[in-house]
């Protein structure tokens, strides 16, 4: 693993989601409210979600998850500060009952 001394920079959050197979597709679907009910957190600068493409098989290529989210924070702090904040943990309290696995991947990015 390549790693630096530098904890300066935007961060992405990267987060992977597979649901528990005996959701129905509703269930699926309104899974999406967990993303939404992150969005009034004021730290977050910008919140994408969608469900995982059909995409054609390749080797390097993972498409066994359910849904993925991408935030972006300012800084390392602010990401910290989220996952401490009220509304996130009250989502993942709400709706971790929904998922069998969870993958998170933190980027600083330029």
């Amino acid at each position: 693993m390549i790693t630096t001394n530098s904890n300066k920079g935007k961060i992405q959050h990267f987060v992977l989601f597979w649901l528990k197979p005996q959701l129905t597709q509703v269930e699926i679907q309104n899974f999406a409210n967990f993303f939404e009910s992150l969005r009034p957190i004021k730290l977050i600068k910008s919140l994408h979600y969608g469900l995982a493409a059909n995409t054609p098989a390749r080797a390097v290529t993972d498409n066994s998850f359910t849904y993925s989210l991408s935030i972006t924070f300012d800084n390392i702090e602010d990401h910290n500060a989220y996952q401490e904040d009220k509304i996130h943990l009250d989502a993942v309290e709400k709706f971790s009952n929904n998922w069998y696995r969870v993958v998170v991947h933190d980027t600083f990015i330029s």
